[in-house]
């Protein structure tokens, strides 16, 4: 049941979000899905050890999916029912009077495969690090451990699977190591090293044929044959592999962008995404053609084909136009800003939204509220920060461990350069944040709290000095390789200590700062972030605060996890009604506005090149 914990919701904030609720686009089905709630029945056909065939009826659990496995003589069920990231194993097999179960283990890693005639996974701690990869057949009295990771600062993952070949890899500390994986008819799988070219690469399988990927180098290798496939093109840092039907892709980074590679066309079969957007690929193998479902802030999700040499042609919403800015952080680094400012001579609003950790671009798809605050006049910003993958894997590194600070001075210094603008009115300004970019908006919150209306949390990473202290806790190890090891670096445990938002909270007396107005989220069954620290910050921010309305502080608690809701109606309601409390909070119109001009087909915007200093360059929709 969704509550709320700290603070009390106003009745006109309600009532609002009331009346957004009535409006189409943003009722649930034009939003990402959550977990369904319904239960779901599928049949499935068995044979049983007698050779005969048999029908069963499997009813799977909201967060559960099906897999069929070994000639229809098993199946598996995987699921996270809680949303919890406890994800379950269940292994069923044919028997002559139905169905038995024959495994059941719990935590695995959700990516559970069929490998020749057996089931291939691996199991996670009780901290949820994935540390063992194991493999169960027909017949065995237990599963098989075909390696293990016993370094607690590494975690072991699926990176391919076919019929009868996997990939296994193991990644930490900046390095990752690979190794083979080959199913045999009749006995175990093997387990074989994988000869490196690089410590930094990745590894699939494509046509039969295993594929490595040198990222510093930006070569593709066959790796039976020893040779090089392909060498990137210019301005392409390229990430990791993927398959589709029958072609090889290169996911990666152009102008801070995402952009996708096919090898097989050569060097100009690359593009991009529109800024702060994303393209997800397709191949369609009887015409040849590769197909994207591209979308942005300012694009409705649609499906383009890719042509060699040609930019994507995508249709914009009309909201917003597009300029790339750069702010000058305290070491000289500048850092890039993608604004969507309405149309209009007036002064506008302002979103900023943050991330900055684990090598992850702050960038996504089309999203219904995001359209309703351009519609409203209310700009947006993204800041790409370092401790993100914007500019490749250097830019990642540059805010890790004892430079983890660098997040919070980039942010401040993006938003000093967007308050500076004279498109953005200075004192309406609310920053939103999730995870780990919670740390970094409160963090600087706390630091400049005059510069912010607003400050919107979800599922935030508050007391980063507990966790990474806290052996027990889970995804420890993933952070510590983050924000470095203060168990016993005592240097990293005094950074984290003066850049933790929990430490600086506690420090305030009662009603000594002008904090801004606080929407802050946790989830019941959150297994990343610490709801009891989320609930002490947000009494903290209330005692804190000079203001002292019952409203000025809210924290909610909802159903589901970290990642998800319970249902789609459910995360809808909470996220209209957050909705709700940031426009309320901005002081954006009751109406909307249409979109302004002509929208037409046009190239996405294009920013300039890393580094270079602007004023603010407008580019197309």
């Amino acid at each position: 049941m969704r509550r709320t914990a700290v603070g009390i919701i106003e009745p006109h904030i309600r009532d609002l979000a009331e009346h957004l609720r009535a409006l189409e686009a943003l009722r649930p089905q034009a939003q990402e899905p959550a977990r369904t709630s319904q239960e779901r029945v599928h049949t499935i056909r068995l044979q049983t050890p007698t050779g005969a065939e048999t029908t069963e009826t499997i009813t799977l659990r909201a967060g559960e999916s099906l897999l069929p496995a070994a000639g229809n003589t098993m199946f598996a069920v995987i699921g996270d029912t809680d949303g919890d990231e406890n994800y379950r194993l269940l292994i069923y097999t044919a028997a002559a009077n139905g169905v038995e179960l024959a495994y059941d283990e719990a935590p695995v890693s959700p990516r559970v495969r069929v490998l020749g005639c057996g089931i291939l996974w691996i199991r996670r701690d009780s901290s949820l690090r994935p540390h063992q990869l194991l493999w169960w057949s027909p017949g065995s009295s237990g599963p098989t451990v075909l390696s293990e990771e016993a370094d607690s600062t590494r975690r072991l993952e699926l990176r391919s699977v076919t019929d009868d070949t996997a990939i296994l890899a193991s990644r930490g500390a900046g390095t990752t190591r690979h190794w083979i994986i080959s199913g045999n008819e009749d006995a175990n799988p093997t387990c074989q090293s994988l000869t490196r070219r690089s410590s930094d690469a990745d590894v699939t399988i494509w046509q039969q044929t295993v594929v490595v990927l040198d990222r510093p180098n930006g070569l593709l290798w066959d790796h039976d044959r020893g040779h090089v496939l392909a060498e990137s093109p210019p301005g392409f840092s390229a990430e990791h592999l993927q398959t589709s039907s029958d072609a090889l892709l290169v996911i990666g980074r152009a102008n801070r962008r995402q952009a996708i590679w096919l090898p097989a066309h050569g060097p100009q079969a690359m593009w991009t995404a529109p800024p702060a957007g994303t393209m997800l690929p397709a191949f369609d193998s009887a015409k040849d053609q590769l197909l994207f479902l591209a979308s942005s802030p300012v694009h409705q999700p649609q499906v383009v084909p890719a042509e060699d040499g040609m930019r994507l042609s995508l249709e914009s919403t009309g909201r917003a136009s597009t300029l790339c800015l750069d702010a000058e952080s305290d070491d000289g680094t500048m850092i890039p800003i993608t604004l969507f400012l309405p149309p209009g001579e007036q002064a506008h609003p302002l979103v900023v939204h943050v991330y900055g950790a684990y090598g992850i671009s702050l960038e996504g798809p089309f999203d219904p509220f995001t359209d309703d605050l351009l519609a409203r006049g209310v700009a947006v910003a993204y800041c790409h920060i370092r401790g993100g993958g914007e500019l490749g894997p250097q830019w990642h590194r540059q805010a890790t461990g004892e430079y983890r600070y660098r997040t919070i001075d980039d942010f401040l210094a993006c938003l000093a350069r967007l308050r500076a603008l004279p498109a953005i009115v200075a004192d309406r300004i609310v920053v939103t944040a999730a995870s780990a970019g919670g740390l970094t908006a409160a963090a600087a919150c706390l630091r400049e709290p005059t510069w912010l209306r607003g400050l919107h949390l979800v599922h935030p990473f508050l007391d980063p000095l507990a966790t990474l202290t806290n052996s027990a806790s889970n995804l420890a190890s993933t952070d510590r390789a983050e924000y470095g090891d203060p168990r016993h670096d005592l240097s990293i445990r005094e950074l984290l200590q003066r850049l933790s938002p929990m430490a600086r909270i506690q420090e305030l007396p009662a009603q000594s700062r002008p904090l801004p107005r606080a929407w802050i989220r946790a989830a019941e069954r959150d297994a990343r972030a610490d709801n009891e620290a989320i609930h002490r910050f947000s009494q903290h921010y209330r005692d804190a605060s000079i203001s002292r309305h019952p409203g000025h502080v809210i924290q909610r608690i909802t159903p589901g996890g970290h990642l998800a809701g319970d249902s789609t109606k459910a995360t809808d309601d909470e996220n209209t009604l957050a909705h709700a409390w940031m426009l309320d909070v901005l002081g954006a119109p009751y109406e909307r506005n249409k979109p302004t001009g002509t929208v037409e087909r046009s190239a996405p915007a294009t920013c300039p090149p890393p580094g270079t200093t602007r004023s603010g360059k407008q580019t197309d929709p």
